[in-house]
């Protein structure tokens, strides 16, 4: 049993080494075989130091290796900037700025405030405004994230039924993607922040700015709302969804996409432990959201299962 807790407090050193990779982007460079010196010169990084790394890198399944050469595998391919199947920024996602909330979780623990919000003086989303690199990298990671999400989304609803739909909060928009790839008809729209916006590339689709928390534009017969509500604490939830009613039609449709936790089987206090960290927000049950909705003045209409993880729970104003 020591053994085991010994080995368990290092477990940590693994993913920094990867995510250290993807910082310093070497799995885009080993895409042919190299050995540490040519990497070394190239991106002008210590030899020595670097190769440790990357012997680390071999070891841990993330590097292949032949005599003094290493190129990535299977697994550090998908690390790689320019795979269509990326999940680089995913990976980088979890260092940094959550790794410092998670290091001072005690400061949560106690207070049930946010960790991460007393470190940096200002909540996680102000800060990601704030610092245009570290927005563009935390959508890129929910982009990224989000494509495998909501890959059978269209399957699940039928976007058919309406002429238009709303992502508020959609970030790059991975959702209308997908359902514009299989609706082409459904005027697609999507709403967020002017700082991100700005960045999404996707085609065929209208791009809206604003604030959610102020005002959401009345142009769509229904709203999609895939995991926004579970950064916020039941204040701002609340302010979220009365603007959502405020937009839509009579009859419009809203449909709240999360984690819920009375739907699933795996346990997930971890994730709301980091939701309290960084936004002093939590995973909620299905019955804490529809009640959030209810308040705003939705009226539940129905339920079904995404993936084994996400629900999507529909309601009518």
């Amino acid at each position: 049993m020591r053994d085991k807790l010994k080995s368990f407090f290092t477990e940590h050193w693994k993913y920094m080494a990867v995510s250290t990779a993807c910082k310093l982007n070497l799995f885009d460079n080993l895409q042919e075989q190299k050995t540490a010196k040519q990497l070394a010169t190239e991106l002008s990084l210590n030899e020595e130091k670097l190769l440790l790394l990357l012997n680390a890198l071999h070891n841990a399944d993330f590097l292949g290796k032949n005599d003094d050469f290493f190129k990535v595998n299977s697994l550090s391919e998908l690390l790689t900037e320019n795979n269509p199947e990326s999940l680089k920024y995913a990976c980088l996602n979890w260092s940094s700025e959550h790794l410092n909330a998670w290091q001072n979780l005690d400061f949560s623990i106690k207070t049930g405030n946010s960790s991460f919000e007393n470190i940096y003086k200002k909540p996680f989303f102000d800060f990601l405004n704030e610092n245009p690199d570290k927005l563009h990298a935390y959508h890129k990671a929910m982009y990224q994230y989000a494509k495998d999400d909501y890959k059978t989304l269209p399957n699940v609803i039928d976007f058919s039924n309406h002429k238009s739909v709303m992502d508020v909060g959609g970030g790059y928009g991975a959702v209308l993607e997908n359902i514009k790839a299989k609706y082409p008809i459904v005027e697609c729209i999507l709403f967020d922040l002017p700082k991100v916006i700005e960045k999404v590339t996707i085609p065929y689709i209208q791009k809206i700015s604003g604030n959610f928390f102020e005002k959401i534009p009345s142009q769509s017969e229904a709203i999609v709302l895939s995991r926004v509500l579970h950064d916020w604490n039941d204040e701002k939830a609340n302010n979220i969804l009365k603007n959502c009613f405020e937009a839509l039609p009579s009859n419009g449709t809203l449909y709240v996409i999360e984690n819920c936790t009375d739907k699933i089987k795996i346990d997930l206090s971890l994730l709301s432990l980091n939701m309290t960290a960084m936004c002093q927000s939590y995973e909620r049950t299905s019955t804490q959201y529809i009640l959030l909705c209810k308040n705003a003045g939705f009226q539940f209409d129905s339920e079904t299962k995404l993936n084994e993880l996400q629900t999507i729970l529909i309601f009518k104003k």
